[in-house]
C-alpha cells in the first residue's frame, strides 16, 4: 500500500506553502508593528532561497509520503515535521556556507529558531496533522493497474 501521487502532492503543497504563508504573515505583523516593510519584503518575497526551500520541501514531503509506507495518522506529523526541519536546516546551512559564513551550522539553527518564533514550524506541524487524515491509499495491484483508493 502507498499514498496516491495526487494526495501526496496536495498534502505537501498544503503543508509547505501553508507554513510559509503563516511564517510570512506573522513576520509581516511584526514588521508592521516595528514600522518598516523593507526587511520583510527582502526576506520573504524577494529572496530566491525562500522559494527554493519551499519547492524542495514540497518535493521532499511528496516523496516521503509516496516512499514511506502507510503510517498511522499520529505518526505522519512526527516524520514529516522532522523532514521539514531537516530541509530548513540543510538548506539554510548550505546557503550560509555558499555565502562564506564562518558558522553555517550556527546560521542554520538560528534560522530554524526564527522559524519557531514566527510560527512557521508549528504551522507545518499543525497542517501536517490536519492533512494526514485526508491521505488516500492505493490498496494494491489488480490486473496490472492500481485498484481503487480508500481513505486513511
Amino acid at each position: 500500500m502507498t499514498v496516491t501521487w495526487r494526495t501526496a502532492l496536495s498534502y505537501a503543497l498544503t503543508v509547505a506553502v501553508g507554513a510559509w504563508l503563516v511564517g510570512a504573515g506573522v513576520d509581516l505583523a511584526w514588521s508592521v508593528a516595528a514600522g518598516g516593510l523593507g526587511a520583510w519584503f527582502s526576506l520573504w518575497v524577494g529572496d530566491p532561497l525562500t522559494h527554493t526551500l519551499t519547492a524542495v520541501t514540497v518535493l521532499a514531503l511528496t516523496l516521503a509520503r509516496r516512499i514511506d509506507g502507510p503510517l498511522p495518522t499520529w505518526r505522519v506529523p512526527l516524520v514529516d515535521g522532522s523532514l521539514y526541519l531537516l530541509v530548513l536546516l540543510v538548506g539554510n546551512g548550505l546557503a550560509a556556507w555558499w555565502t562564506g559564513a564562518e558558522g553555517p551550522a550556527d546560521t542554520a539553527f538560528a534560522l530554524a529558531s526564527f522559524a519557531l518564533l514566527d510560527l512557521q514550524l508549528p504551522a507545518a506541524w499543525a497542517l501536517s496533522a490536519w492533512r494526514a487524515r485526508h491521505l488516500r491509499l492505493v490498496i494494491g495491484r489488480s490486473g496490472g493497474g492500481w485498484s481503487a483508493a480508500r481513505d486513511m
